[in-house]
């Protein structure tokens, strides 16, 4: 049957490309479109496919210019290489969700089909560097550099990834120039948490847990580790020697952080001066220490979005998680339940009644899907734009390593992770002591 579509398809793509004949001409007539005409779709071919899947979509009056024809799978935008009237010729863009909407436009006239079109993602992991047998920290290319228990990572728009080891070891990896180079190995109280970017993507920081302070790396001075100890706005009561993520945020450039005290802050990354922008997070659920972490909506910029899992204990205090996702908005400074029902546990569908075991880090696409490792589930689940959780990578319950596919692979409770703007993930697999990386198109 397979063999059959694809005979069928090549044939239709033959008289989409090649028009010369007579013959041709007769079967695929170069129908310009008329405006006085209504734009007419009939079906689709074929019903499902991944990225850059070959769709031919079938009506009437699509005229024959394809800069003038828009498809669109959902919201985003699908290539159109040629049109000739009765048939077009589309390539699908690069995850515009799993059920999707095919839109076809040209002037003022808009249609959508009835059906749906299946968008099938595929998931790779692969391991960028380390090696899971062996714990110690040595520079050199991907395959000779080896970690000591990486703890959290930062992906920059040049794909630079900075990872940050035990207390405060801070390694940067390139895949391009293969290389990996120890940027600054202190000896501190201290432990390096979940850092971020700059809003331009650009500067990564990395908060201090134990300590007031954080790191600033730019790559315009090289990556020269800065200690930069925040000066408290007058009047505020904050302890920021507690902090296990910060997040940058694209309206006010500001760096935001929740303290282990429930301390939502600011801090200017250029006056270096922290404010208090509100106190007792979660204090009506959790009495004990929070170990937040974050991440902004990239559509609704003013939403910030939070986990507090139970993964460690510091020496302050024990760690009480509730396995839920929060969200904040920054208008109003008002909270509420985003997803998880509050049971440990591992079950997919809807946020509501989702199910997760420590979730950690958190990070979104640039569509607005939510990824959470889930670090004692030992897997990447994902909550996507319409409110569904589903497990994307990992064998729930089971801990290992193992590279491959999505339903295969295998990690070893991870708690860093990051998403660059393609997409990728990038993980710090903590007990392979490796740097992994899912693909997902």
């Amino acid at each position: 049957m397979k063999k059959i579509f694809f005979v069928f398809i090549s044939f239709i793509l033959v008289g989409l490309n090649a028009c010369s004949s007579d013959d041709t001409k007769e079967k695929y007539p170069e129908i310009p479109h008329d405006p006085a005409k209504a734009l007419q779709l009939t079906e689709f071919l074929p019903e499902t496919g991944g990225m850059a899947s070959q769709v031919i979509i079938k009506g009437s009056n699509f005229g024959t210019d394809p800069t003038k024809l828009k498809v669109y799978f959902n919201q985003k935008p699908a290539k159109v290489v040629k049109t000739i009237g009765n048939l077009a010729y589309v390539i699908t863009p690069r995850l515009p969700g799993d059920t999707c909407v095919i839109s076809v436009v040209i002037g003022k006239d808009s249609l959508h089909y009835e059906k749906p079109f299946y968008y099938q993602t595929l998931v790779r992991v692969s391991t960028i560097s380390g090696v899971p047998s062996e714990k110690q920290t040595v520079d050199g290319t991907l395959v000779e550099a080896r970690f000591d228990n990486p703890f959290y990572l930062v992906v920059d728009k040049e794909k630079n990834i900075l990872v940050g080891e035990w207390k405060a070891r801070a390694r940067l990896i390139n895949e391009e120039r293969n290389s990996v180079v120890t940027l600054m190995n202190v000896s501190t109280s201290g432990e390096m948490m979940s850092g971020c970017t700059d809003y331009k993507n650009e500067v990564i920081y990395f908060p201090m847990n134990g300590m007031p302070y954080y790191y600033e790396f730019d790559p315009e001075q090289q990556w020269t580790p800065r200690r930069i100890n925040p000066t408290i706005f007058p009047g505020d009561e904050i302890d920021l020697s507690g902090k296990y993520s910060f997040i940058s945020s694209e309206i006010d450039s500001m760096l935001y952080t929740i303290t282990t005290k429930g301390e939502l802050v600011k801090i200017n990354p250029k006056t270096r001066v922290a404010s208090l922008v509100k106190k007792g997070i979660l204090k009506d659920r959790i009495q004990t220490t929070l170990q937040v972490y974050l991440a902004f909506h990239p559509v609704d910029k003013h939403m910030l979005y939070f986990v507090n899992p139970s993964s460690m204990a510091p020496q302050d205090g024990p760690i009480v998680g509730t396995d839920r996702i929060y969200r904040i908005n920054m208008r109003t400074l008002e909270i509420e339940d985003f997803a998880g029902s509050g049971v440990k546990g591992h079950l997919d569908g809807p946020k509501e009644l989702a199910e997760f075991n420590n979730p950690c880090q958190i990070c979104f696409d640039q569509d607005g899907n939510l990824y959470v490792g889930d670090t004692d589930n030992y897997c990447v689940r994902r909550i996507s734009t319409d409110g569904i959780v589903s497990t994307i990578a990992g064998i729930p319950g089971k801990r290992g390593y193992l590279d491959g596919d999505p339903d295969e692979a295998l990690f070893d409770r991870f708690w860093g992770m990051k998403i660059d703007p393609d997409g990728t993930l990038y993980i710090a697999d903590y007990y392979n002591r490796a740097i992994r990386k899912l693909t997902i198109q």
